[in-house]
């Protein structure tokens, strides 16, 4: 047995065990004896370039790998342009230069190899539908959704009609289209899609597939369909995971939005304490779902005229942000204009002051500060950006500031409110 025979066993053992490194390391070896031996345009060198970039590939070395890759493709394509070790060497390259973030070079190979399949006659079969796929999410990347569209369309259509296709498969065709009519605001052609991949899902893919379906729904303004769906979704989220996990936290706040377009608020509530008792019971309430659920809260209580909870939970969300260096001139903004409406000047005076006492003195983002506040001032019936330009010129008095930022000092080192007081809705209140 030739050390090139030998080499070329040790590359195969080594990388099916997944010793990589190994693999490598004997694949350089091996590429270096075709280079003693003068065998480097050989069909042998060409598949042994391309079993080392399936090593480097696999080892997270996408450089090394595309170099090979390259290279073994430009060897295959003058020896045997139809083989279907050529095929796989463009596909690998393709999805190698989409992993370095370089999309056009990925698109343009997905082409390529959808082109070479055509010539030789492949395009009924299940992987020229893979190829077309994989051409399709491509040209998404890159921008051209006409043809991203035009080639999802044509893969669905193989895989529908093949029988060697997984269902799965055509459910990713079906959610792929899908996407892209979403993207352009075809909302009832992208809910045709998804209400046929729901019908095709089982298991944890069902309940992604309601999920989807249902956001779809809300887009659509079909509420009652949405609504629906996210409960079963909880229902199977349930079964599988705790109420603590994520997907069930997520699911559990879009039923929530859902019901406050509804027009009941009160329900939305319930869901949002049920949210915030789970984030608290976890500690995790520097997290930014949580704050994200103490704003829809502060909505939802605004909207009941219950002024006083929705300042303490925007006051709170407010803390958390500024805690964990999270963009806080939002929450500042809600709190100036909930001031501004209840007539409390005084306190819409002291937030602008907190707001001055966390901004540069200069740059872009005081301007985006300021612009914000003013927006805040400017709200329907609002005082006007005057109004607060003559504010500030009053404050400029470090009798009346020194005061305010002493406050602010104070509850920046309080702790947060704790659980809380307030009761979920019930009985007579949920009427």
């Amino acid at each position: 047995m030739s050390k090139i025979q030998v080499l070329r066993r040790r590359v195969a053992e080594q990388f099916n065990a997944f010793e990589l490194e190994n693999a490598a390391e004997s694949g350089e070896a091996l590429l270096r004896e075709h280079w003693n031996n003068h065998s480097m345009r050989t069909i042998g060198y060409a598949s042994d370039i391309y079993n080392l970039a399936r090593v480097y590939d696999e080892m997270g070395n996408l450089e090394r790998a595309v170099e090979l890759y390259a290279d073994g493709a430009n060897m295959f394509a003058r020896q045997q342009a139809n083989s279907v070790v050529y095929t796989n060497c463009l596909n690998n390259l393709a999805a190698a230069l989409h992993g370095l973030g370089m999309e056009e070079g990925a698109s343009h190979l997905f082409g390529q190899l959808v082109a070479v399949k055509r010539h030789f006659g492949a395009v009924n079969e299940p992987h020229f539908a893979d190829s077309l796929y994989n051409l399709a999410n491509a040209s998404a990347d890159v921008g051209r959704t006409h043809q991203a569209r035009k080639w999802h369309k044509e893969a669905l259509e193989i895989r529908e009609a093949s029988k060697d296709t997984s269902t799965q498969d055509i459910i990713d065709s079906l959610h792929s289209l899908a996407f892209l009519h979403e993207e352009n605001k075809e909302y009832e052609k992208a809910a045709s899609l998804a209400e046929t991949a729901k019908d095709l899902s089982q298991g944890d893919d069902y309940a992604c597939s309601c999920y989807y379906l249902a956001g779809l729904y809300n887009a659509l303004g079909l509420f009652e369909k949405a609504l629906s769906l996210y409960e079963e979704v909880m229902e199977l989220t349930c079964e599988r995971v705790s109420r603590a996990h994520h997907s069930y936290l997520d699911v559990a706040a879009k039923r929530a939005v859902t019901l406050d377009k509804m027009g009941r608020p009160r329900e939305a509530l319930v869901i949002q304490m049920e949210l915030r008792a789970i984030f608290e019971g976890l500690e995790i309430s520097d997290n930014a779902g949580y704050t994200k659920c103490l704003h829809h809260m502060a909505t939802l209580y605004h909207q009941l005229g219950e002024s006083e909870k929705t300042e303490m939970l925007l006051l709170n969300a407010l803390k958390i942000n500024r805690k964990n260096d999270r963009q806080a001139s939002d929450d500042i903004a809600v709190l100036i204009r909930l001031y501004l409406h209840k007539q409390e000047k005084e306190k819409a005076l002291e937030m602008l002051v907190y707001a001055l006492m966390h901004s540069e003195a200069r740059g872009p983002g005081l301007a985006q500060l300021l612009t914000k506040m003013a927006e805040a001032f400017n709200y329907p019936q609002g005082p006007g950006t005057e109004a607060m330009i003559n504010a500030l010129r009053e404050m400029n008095d470090r009798k009346k500031l020194h005061p305010i930022i002493e406050k602010w000092a104070r509850w920046e080192n309080e702790p947060f409110i704790p659980a809380f007081l307030m009761q979920p809705p019930t009985g007579q209140d949920m009427m």
